[in-house]
């Protein structure tokens, strides 16, 4: 995995958002309110999102909204809520005026996160004291998603490969052990590899847990208790729970092998988004 400054960070940070500008670049008006695999949002909903969350880091007021939850079916939990208010606020908002919003915070962040001294702390989207390096892979990871959201909306597949798909790559590599270790609850001693086959990024990804259940990164074993092996296309949707482990198709691209109860319990781990 490649090593990244936070210098090059803010750069891949704002180029995950360029990217999504790109892609809206062109949509019509019916495209923008087209549904994505993001449960209850349209590709405009999903701007709207970058926007307000973006808005926050920035420490720009949120609108004073209240939604109308009982319409709301897909908001789920505390974080839902918390999103879907600068959604909501901004439903039915022109597609013009809530994509110069996306530009306008895009150039206020940058120039905060410029502005931030070498080694010196940020605070994370919900006010916890964090790093550069692990907001923004975070933010990035979140943005990425999103613009493979809109790609799958607007029939336009790609991007598999760029610097933001890389740090969010890392980034899943990151969750790795936590998840084995602990969402997984995987006893000690017991190893997962994922096997990442492409198209646009490939990886060896492996944890294992050691002592008092923490899970730390390791070298791929040959033998693993589990063996996932799959497309980077369907790391991405089961990371993102875009996808329902279940579903006939996925388990036909997919490879399992090893401890059958903690590989079923693996795939349904690895939602790793909010």
């Amino acid at each position: 995995m490649t090593t990244w400054s936070d210098h090059d960070l803010i750069d891949i940070w704002n180029e995950s958002l360029d990217d999504v500008l790109v892609l809206i670049g062109d949509v019509t008006d019916e495209q923008w309110q087209a549904p994505t695999p993001c449960p209850g949002w349209s590709v405009g909903d999903i701007v709207a999102h970058l926007v307000d969350v973006e808005g926050v880091l920035a420490k720009e007021p949120r609108p004073d909204h209240e939604p109308d939850w009982e319409a709301l079916n897909h908001v789920a939990n505390d974080i839902g809520r918390f999103t879907e208010v600068g959604v909501d606020y901004r439903r039915g908002t022109p597609k013009e005026d809530v994509t110069d919003e996306l530009r306008g915070i895009i150039a206020t962040r940058r120039r905060q996160l410029d502005d931030v001294p070498p080694g010196e702390g940020v605070l994370s989207v919900m006010g916890n004291p964090t790093t550069i390096d692990r907001l923004l892979h975070v933010r990035t990871l979140d943005i990425w998603m999103h613009e493979q959201d809109i790609r799958v909306a607007l029939g336009r597949d790609g991007g598999w490969d760029t610097r933001p798909a890389q740090v969010s790559l890392e980034q899943i590599r990151r969750a790795l052990p936590y998840v084995w270790a602990r969402t997984c609850q995987a006893p000690e001693g017991s190893t997962v590899r994922v096997t990442v086959t492409g198209p646009g990024l490939t990886a060896q990804l492996a944890a294992v847990v050691g002592p008092e259940g923490k899970g730390t990164e390791m070298e791929p074993p040959s033998e693993a208790t589990v063996h996932l092996t799959l497309a980077w296309p369907d790391l991405v949707a089961l990371s993102a729970g875009r996808i329902d482990p279940d579903e006939p198709d996925l388990r036909a691209r997919i490879t399992l092998e090893g401890d059958p109860q903690l590989a079923e319990t693996l795939l349904r781990a690895l939602a790793i988004t909010p």
